[in-house]
């Protein structure tokens, strides 16, 4: 949740429980399966923004195969549209391992890519972004990504090219740094060749190495400075992201990643600082009495809600405190009353800015109808995601519930922003978003900053009217015993609701053609398992408690289920298991043959939308065309005690 006393960027410099740094090391013989969530071949390591806490000095990495040692306190920062890990430049590191040794199979042995974003505040002789290396006099070994008089370069040393200590190449762009500017760069060696990459595009090439990379035993791998036996060059500017192969990834990679990041690239920094909106005012966590308002402005300030049942504004909430992403709860609210409101923003210079005035209404108590939206997977596809959030408010939904995969990188700041925020304004300026976690989001704090959710966030439930709606993190154990289970458990068998329904973003049921078991050819040793085989472990709670209907995402299609009890159709006693995962990313596709459990299947872009009263909710599916392509309607036997 974000805090209302102070942002992200304000906790951790109070705190350093985790940092803005994304360091991948990955190994990949295969080509990428269809969801990161699925184990990539040979990752050895991987360490990002805010995925483990700092914890004596030392971060591990999101694998648990490396620990990291923080060497000073280097701070993470806002910058533009994305977040940094700030170097000193003087005495700040991250120390992977002290030698070759230590660092093991950390290290690639001849294949290799490095590469980086990276912010640079000032450019010196020497500079490294990454590295294990010696280079002192003319003896040259390891490799290292950085800078040389304030030009990026690459530097590596092989056997085939030792002179008996060691010959190092370096690679070096021909066009020099804008400082305060995001930049991606890259640097891959294939055995024979060096290459270098600046902004997806190839900077300079060399073939003067050859065979395994050649390592100096007593180097260290470090992140962040130019480390050998005599010489220390510590880096001032902002990372983003430091990736490390095994492998050499091809030119087209490099440019796709430039072409998804235009925004960051194209960035220039602003000559002053003027306070403005990040991400307008949107609605969060809403009760019969009481919403949350945020907001991201682009310094510190003071936020203040001036909100009424009409006009002019008679109420207000304020934040305490000053920070970047603004969270302030409005309290004692009517049940089912629609309020307005406007948000202003106030920095410690004066600087002062206004919002829209928009509006909002509490939940209704179980005696009135009631709606709501479904949507899935807008991944990093603004257009799409912006089409199915003006259509969902054209229907005006009480509130709208996400599957997951909101974003297609949760650690970059960038996407949020830009492809989510920006593209669904209109919907969650008026209407709250109930997201679900998906395995895009990678867990990242900007989940839990930009969302203000019932403890403890990754899980959680809510009720609306006589429904009681919750909301699982299938990227986490599913098992029986397993803190998600348990508290699922209890949570059903005390439910009263006449309406339940669940919500993760990996599907029980899906007829699709590769996510889980190759369905078309019938390759591979994996036996097909028609869905997720930990969110699987939750079917039997659903059918003891009678769940209505079960919502995920994940695979990009609609599609949704017969009712299913214990694995054979059953109109009574059957839970539905709809997938609505066409929010934005890339569509995917059917098996070649029906699936036994699958009653309507569509390859589109689409949202969903659910009315409800009192027994009876009527269902409905759109594309993003506005056109009805499914619908049903179901009533249910009530217990007496409800009639």
């Amino acid at each position: 949740m974000a805090s209302t006393q102070f942002s992200w960027f304000q906790r951790q410099l109070a705190t350093l429980l985790s940092f803005t740094l994304c360091l991948s090391v990955v190994v990949m013989g295969n080509s990428l399966l269809a969801h990161p969530d699925l184990e990539e071949d040979g990752l050895l390591t991987h360490f990002v923004v805010g995925g483990h806490r700092i914890e004596n000095g030392r971060v591990e990495d999101q694998t648990h195969s490396a620990k990291a040692t923080l060497v000073g306190k280097p701070q993470p920062v806002t910058i533009g549209p994305a977040e940094g890990l700030v170097f000193n430049g003087k005495d700040e590191y991250l120390l992977i391992a002290e030698n070759v040794a230590a660092a093991g199979q950390l290290l690639p042995k001849k294949e290799m890519t490095v590469s980086a974003w990276v912010n640079l505040k000032s450019t010196g002789q020497w500079g490294a972004i990454a590295g294990c290396l010696e280079d002192t006099g003319n003896y040259e070994k390891g490799w290292l990504l950085g800078y040389e008089n304030g030009k990026f370069s690459f530097a590596l040393a092989s056997k085939g090219s030792d002179d008996g200590n060691g010959l190092m190449t370096y690679l070096t762009a021909k066009e020099p740094i804008e400082l305060g500017r995001w930049y991606h760069i890259a640097g891959t060696y294939d055995g024979q060749t060096m290459k270098l990459y600046v902004n997806g595009k190839l900077a300079n090439e060399s073939r003067a190495q050859s065979g395994e990379i050649l390592y100096e035993p007593k180097s260290p791998y470090v992140i962040g400075a130019y480390k050998d036996s005599n010489e220390f060059h510590g880096w001032e500017g902002a990372f983003q992201e430091v990736k490390v192969y095994s492998r050499v990834l091809p030119a087209s990679d490099f440019a796709a990643v430039a072409k998804k990041n235009e925004n960051l690239i194209n960035w220039n920094p602003p000559n002053n600082t003027k306070l403005e909106f990040l991400v307008k005012p949107y609605l969060q966590h809403v009760t019969s009495t009481s919403i949350v308002v945020m907001c991201e402005t682009s310094r510190p300030a003071v936020t203040k809600v001036n909100f009424a049942l009409r006009q002019p504004f008679t109420l207000k909430a304020a934040s305490e405190t000053l920070s970047l992403i603004q969270e302030v709860p409005l309290k004692d609210l009517s049940p089912g009353s629609i309020y307005y409101y406007q948000v202003q923003c106030e920095s410690p210079d004066g600087q002062s800015i206004k919002s829209e005035i928009y509006s909002f209404q509490t939940a209704f108590g179980v005696d009135r109808p009631w709606a709501f939206g479904i949507v899935g997977d807008t991944q990093r596809n603004p257009v799409i995601t912006a089409a199915c959030a003006d259509g969902l408010y054209a229907l005006r939904p009480n509130f709208v519930i996400h599957c997951g995969d909101v974003v297609d990188n949760g650690f970059a700041k960038n996407q949020w922003i830009k492809d989510l925020f920006e593209p669904a304004h209109n919907l969650m300026a008026h209407t709250v978003v109930f997201p679900t976690i998906g395995n895009h989001e990678q867990n990242a704090h900007w989940y839990y900053d930009y969302f203000s959710l019932p403890k403890p966030e990754y899980y959680y439930t809510f009720t609306y009217g006589n429904a009681q709606f919750f909301m699982i993190d299938s990227n986490k154990p599913l098992d029986p015993g397993s803190e998600q289970y348990l508290w699922l458990e209890k949570e059903l068998a005390k439910s009263t609701a006449t309406w339940k329904f669940t919500c993760h973003h990996h599907p029980c049921f899906t007829s699709d053609s590769d996510d889980y078991g190759n369905l078309t050819t019938g390759a591979g040793e994996r036996q097909p398992t028609y869905g997720d085989r930990n969110a699987q472990k939750l079917i039997p709670l659903y059918e003891k408690y009678g769940v209505d209907i079960a919502w995920n995402g994940h695979i990009h299609v609609y599609e949704r289920t017969w009712p299913i009890y214990q694995m054979t159709i059953n109109q009574k006693k059957g839970v539905r298991y709809i997938t609505s995962g066409g929010g934005g990313g890339h569509l995917e596709q059917a098996a070649a043959q029906r699936a036994w459990f699958s009653l309507h299947f569509k390859r589109a872009y689409h949202y969903c939308y659910v009315t409800a009263f009192e027994n009876t909710i009527q269902f409905k599916a759109y594309d993003t065309e506005g056109r009805l392509f499914d619908t049903f309607e179901l009533t249910k036997d009530l217990p007496a005690s409800k009639k």
